[in-house]
């Protein structure tokens, strides 16, 4: 039966423009059905695409790097989708293949000769309505920024910590190899049930605490100190006041991965390494 697959790319780049035009030709070739992103059918001139929430598909494929699969998994119609992640990227954490496996990959895809790894996300929520979800981290940076966030973080009604900083983050085991590890923080199984609050430049001695998901976590915006924009993967959403809550719990939604091998720490590690090296 013919799959409909999904192509997402990093349109401002024309090696991911090259390379979109190739999977396009390659599944209509073996008689399925491509359904490309509406900005990516324009600029690569592939008749018309759609926006990605309304991308109902067998399987998503994404031509860029973290960046492409974070938007992917943030617009797409639904979270049980599979997501083929094809590095065109500096770092590429959160993809699976390089551009020389693609056509390799895909028949393995469609033989059935693969895993499905679920990365579980954070829903975030402001004073009980529920913002969105988060893959990798949620963070808070102040609208002043020569002035320090000043917040409070409590969970089942006890304070866990109050802090000054110059940025607040919660991330995911998923998200604890990206801005996370980068501030500080450690590096997570992401089988684990588990958050990781993670503070940029903080005046106490604490980067990082990690925090069971059994119970919401809670952080409130305090003075002395400025207002916060929240960030959720990458992505600038909403303006946090002071007095404010942000309430943290594991979503019921996932991001689901094709898998060949190794598991997503397993790379991570190895990608670390490979970046010490290199630096």
């Amino acid at each position: 039966m013919p799959k409909r697959i999904g192509i997402i790319a990093k349109t401002e780049s024309k090696e991911a423009l090259d390379v979109a035009k190739k999977v396009y030709h390659d599944i209509l070739d073996r008689g399925h059905t491509p359904v490309l992103e509406q900005e990516l059918s324009r600029r690569a001139k592939l008749g018309k695409g759609r926006p990605i929430k309304a991308m109902n598909v067998d399987l998503m494929i994404t031509l860029g790097g973290d960046g492409t699969v974070l938007k992917t998994v943030r617009e797409m119609p639904s979270s049980k989708t599979p997501i083929l992640a094809v590095n065109l990227g500096r770092r590429g954490y959160l993809t699976e293949i390089e551009p020389d496996e693609y056509e390799r990959s895909l028949g393995r895809w469609l033989d059935g000769d693969f895993q499905i790894e679920d990365q579980w996300r954070v829903s975030v929520s402001l004073n009980g309505n529920r913002i969105g979800d988060c893959l990798n981290e949620a963070l808070l940076l102040p609208r002043t920024p020569d002035k320090m966030l000043n917040v409070e973080a409590s969970q089942r009604g006890r304070r866990i910590i109050k802090a000054r900083a110059d940025g607040f983050m919660v991330a995911t085991p998923t998200g604890s190899t990206a801005h996370s590890f980068s501030a500080g923080g450690p590096v997570l199984e992401t089988s684990l049930n588990v958050l990781v609050m993670t503070m940029i430049a903080p005046l106490q001695s604490v980067r990082s605490l990690v925090i069971p998901t059994d119970g919401k976590l809670m952080i409130r915006l305090e003075r002395p100190g400025p207002a916060a924009t929240l960030v959720n993967d990458g992505n600038p959403v909403r303006l946090i006041g002071l007095g404010q809550t942000l309430e943290f719990k594991k979503s019921v939604n996932s991001a689901r991965f094709v898998r060949f091998g190794d598991t997503f720490l397993q790379r991570s590690l190895r990608r670390l390494a490979s970046e010490r090296e290199n630096g």
